[in-house]
């Protein structure tokens, strides 16, 4: 901080001009009080005191006195100092409206800042809005003229098939003429037809009659086979064997499995009787290709195509049934391997888990035994409604789906007990398929459904 000389001068003169002030003070009392003078009639002691208090009155008047001959400032605080209040107070006042006119000015240009920026942001939108606007009028102006280019084309063509017109147009009368004289011949040749058409239907008739005296013969010889040779060992379309193949497997995986299955087929029919002297019981026939006939495809290539449709389908699995084509009689003269089909079908899901196969009302206000045949033949209907929906039985025992003894009882006493007509349903317990190595499992509930 930088202190003016005068300040420094004036401290000084004033120290010393204190000092000299008192040294007189004392001085003059001093003497007064040696002399025992009187001032104004006081006491010598008094008057002496009074010249002390009046030389400390003065000093600090001299003080002042000096300090304001030098310097403005003391100047001002003695005799001015009002006016500098009020002046300090005025200029408050101006640095509070100042202070408000300057935040109103930072909101005003903060707001149009804001105003600013906003405007930019709608420039930039109006500028990519003319820039997509040029863009498509571009893109407008070029389809434009695409489509003068085009309709010049057009033009073109309409000229050209204008002229095609004319030309088909001749064309078309002598094609009128032509189907004229078509339709003439079509009417003789109809007419030579309907004697040749009566005669293929009388043809067709005696073909029936043919086939059903062949199907009566064929009978006869069945039943002069059975007399002659024993009982029937398999009837046509008896399933020897049933497996379920996954199609994801490579076709040389399929193809073994097969065989397997036509193994296992063999060793069935020899078990039964047909016991041939070399190779297998049993020879694979079909399916075979359209336009040939039974025994000319080799059982190889009847397998290999039957492996290749498994592999490349859509579904998860395919039951493949080993099948009896003819009949096989018990005894006969000598032992030839029976002829068999291997057929592949999808096996899909028929019902899913929860789902009721089907559904009646019985009244359980009837005799026991009444009840309990109704309850029974739920199970009859289960076995048609099975086979509608295309499900294979089960190979071994026929069986279409396996409700346990103790659900039939206890939907029996719940019927006898409520004594009036519930709906029985038979309810799938599982996921059913087409074919399965097991009796799929069904359910029995007695009541309406939840939610009817």
């Amino acid at each position: 901080m930088n202190v003016p000389v005068y300040t420094i001068v004036a401290l000084i003169a004033l120290v010393v001009a204190g000092g000299v002030i008192a040294w007189l003070g004392d001085v003059i009392g001093y003497r007064l009080g040696k002399r025992r003078s009187s001032l104004f009639g006081l006491r010598p002691r008094t008057t002496a005191r009074a010249v002390g208090i009046a030389v400390g009155a003065i000093l600090p008047l001299i003080g002042m006195g000096m300090a304001a001959s030098g310097s403005s400032y003391v100047q001002d605080a003695l005799f001015n100092i009002q006016h500098l209040r009020d002046r300090q107070k005025d200029l408050g006042e101006q640095v509070h409206e100042l202070s408000d006119t300057k935040n109103e000015t930072e909101r005003d240009a903060q707001k149009a800042r804001t105003e600013a920026s906003e405007a930019r942001q709608e420039a930039e939108v109006a500028q990519s809005e003319r820039d997509r606007l040029e863009g498509e009028r571009t893109q407008a102006k070029r389809a434009l003229s695409g489509a003068k280019a085009a309709l010049q084309e057009v033009q073109s063509k309409n000229d050209i098939l204008t002229a095609r017109q004319k030309t088909l147009g001749g064309r078309v009368d002598s094609l009128g003429l032509e189907v004229d004289k078509r339709k003439r011949d079509l009417d003789d040749l109809t007419r030579q037809l309907e004697p040749v058409q009566e005669e293929l239907e009388a043809k067709k008739k005696h073909v029936a009659a043919l086939q059903t005296e062949v199907d009566e013969l064929e009978d006869i010889l069945k039943g002069w086979k059975s007399a002659f040779y024993g009982p029937v060992l398999y009837e046509a379309g008896h399933e020897l064997v049933r497996n379920v193949i996954r199609s994801d497997q490579t076709p040389e995986q399929i193809e073994t499995t097969l065989l397997e299955s036509v193994v296992l087929a063999s060793k069935i029919a020899r078990a039964s009787g047909i016991a041939v002297k070399e190779g297998r019981s049993v020879q694979v026939l079909a399916p075979i290709p359209e336009g040939k006939r039974l025994g000319d495809v080799p059982e190889e290539r009847i397998v290999r195509a039957v492996a290749r449709v498994i592999q490349s389908a859509e579904q998860d699995s395919y039951i493949v049934s080993i099948k009896v084509l003819a009949t096989v009689f018990v005894t006969q003269p000598e032992p030839e391997p029976v002829p068999v089909m291997l057929l592949a079908i999808p096996n899909t899901r028929v019902y899913a888990q929860g789902e009721t196969i089907v559904h009646t009302r019985i009244d359980g206000g009837g005799p026991r035994d009444q009840v309990f045949a109704q309850i029974w033949a739920v199970l009859s209907m289960l076995r048609r409604e099975a086979q509608e929906q295309g499900v294979l039985p089960h190979p071994e025992t026929g069986q279409y789906g396996d409700v346990p003894a103790e659900e039939l009882l206890a939907a029996h006493d719940q019927l006898l007990s409520a004594g009036a007509t519930q709906t029985v349903r038979a309810i799938a317990a599982e996921d059913v398929y087409r074919a399965g190595m097991q009796p799929f499992l069904v359910t029995i509930e007695v009541g309406e459904e939840s939610g009817a």
